[in-house]
């Protein structure tokens, strides 16, 4: 199996985008509050609760990720924790982390598992639908 190939199997087995904009909403916050550690240190809880929320974001994008089956409360911590880095991490990185990762718990909240095997068989090689007629069918029922 080729590495695209690879790589496209992930991405539709589980919430991908859901997770890449948590992860990236963790790299925003924790971005900004970057400095010296002993200017971090003198900041106290302002300074450490980006580095936490961002840690938190980056740890709960990799979980919906690799553990399915935790993606529901991975993605409700997400969104609790994008919301709280509003008062404690600049803005939530400047509202653009906050929004990718309320946006990406959202994604990740509302997937639902498919069956790879049928969204295969339902399309060919070159992007057309094979099993999929131009009109509906309706069956009258008497």
């Amino acid at each position: 199996m080729k590495l695209i190939e690879r790589f496209r199997q992930f991405r539709w087995s589980r919430p991908f985008w859901g997770g890449l904009f948590i992860i990236f909403a963790g790299a925003v916050i924790g971005w900004f509050p970057l400095g010296p550690v002993t200017e971090i240190i003198h900041l106290g809880i302002g300074g450490i609760g980006g580095y936490v929320c961002a840690v938190l974001l980056i740890a709960m994008g990799l979980t919906i990720w690799f553990k399915q089956s935790h993606r529901r409360a991975a993605a409700l911590i997400a969104v609790i924790v994008s919301l709280v880095s509003f008062p404690v991490s600049n803005l939530g990185g400047f509202i653009v982390g906050m929004m990718a990762g309320i946006i990406g718990g959202c994604l990740a909240f509302g997937w639902a598992p498919g069956d790879a095997a049928d969204a295969d068989a339902s399309v060919s090689g070159d992007g057309s639908e094979s099993g999929a007629s131009a009109e509906p069918t309706v069956e009258k029922v008497r």
